[in-house]
């Protein structure tokens, strides 16, 4: 969808986007004061008229837009919708479903790979705050699953020298984007810590694949962050309908593997959006 649809979009949904005063309540509470989960499901969400899934961004034909203004109603509460160059052309509105050509990248147009735990875009300089995604169609054989993991829950498994580590532990964050597109591994000296904020309530980034530790103990200690995460997630089964908002200050998520059959049926989780609180500094990210 182009961007520049997006202020039309966001207007009309603001009041049609079919969210009921309790959810838009849910959602509010949300953002305010979030949960020991990191994350918020609504179920039976407005998708409208769904066709075939496409094969690709190419020959998306959405005959209706009931499902964008829903997505946009809850951005609107949240904070502002952000993009990247270097995905979907920075569209503001992304559509995930599996690509033949991408069947084990580690992206979410894959389906052939898990996708390991992560913050989205750990190592940018704007991080989103929130991410997401409303489900128009779950995979035809119901395999795929989205898992979520708070540092609320990990916390739990740490001890207070661990988390002094990573509160003062400085990690190498690898960019993820080349210059037009994704999966690049390139360093631009984003030397961060894991945990950051208050240390009473922390918040953390989070992306092994693109992080690099500077001595073995540093990464022992990531491998043994990255087993605990797994050890206390969380497991979501998306369904068609389902709206997931995800804390991305406070949680790392992946996906799992699943069958793609590419005849009409396969998944189908558009719209996807990232968000940063509009009121938050982004000069302290």
């Amino acid at each position: 969808m182009p961007n520049s649809k997006i202020d039309e979009l966001l207007v009309a949904s603001i009041g049609g986007g079919g969210l009921s005063q309790e959810q838009m309540v849910q959602i509010l509470s949300f953002r305010l004061f979030g949960n020991k989960l990191g994350f918020l499901r609504l179920e039976n969400m407005p998708i409208g008229n769904v066709p075939l899934t496409p094969a690709s961004r190419n020959t998306l034909n959405k005959p209706d837009d009931v499902s964008e203004k829903c997505l946009l109603q809850a951005t609107a509460i949240l904070g502002e919708p952000i993009g990247y160059a270097q995905e979907s052309n920075g569209s503001i509105i992304n559509n995930f479903f599996p690509h033949q050509s991408l069947s084990r990248a580690t992206t979410s147009d894959s389906y052939d790979t898990e996708l390991d735990l992560h913050t989205e875009n750990a190592f940018h300089a704007i991080q989103p705050d929130f991410l997401i995604l409303l489900c128009l169609r779950q995979d035809p054989l119901a395999e795929a699953v989205t898992y979520v993991t708070s540092i609320d829950a990990i916390l739990d498994h740490l001890s207070s020298e661990d988390i002094s580590f990573f509160f003062t532990e400085p990690y190498n964050f690898l960019s993820d984007y080349c210059f037009s597109e994704k999966n690049c591994r390139i360093d631009i000296g984003k030397k961060q810590t894991v945990f950051y904020g208050d240390v009473r309530t922390p918040l953390f980034r989070f992306d092994p694949h693109f992080m690099v530790a500077r001595s073995h103990l540093a990464q022992a200690q990531l491998q043994r962050l990255r087993e605990i995460a797994w050890e206390v997630k969380h497991s979501v089964t998306l369904q068609a309908g389902d709206l997931l908002i995800i804390d991305n200050r406070k949680t790392a998520h992946a996906r799992s593997q699943f069958t793609a059959l590419f005849d009409g049926s396969d998944r189908w989780i558009p719209p996807g959006v990232r968000l940063v609180v509009a009121s938050a500094d982004l000069s302290k990210r």
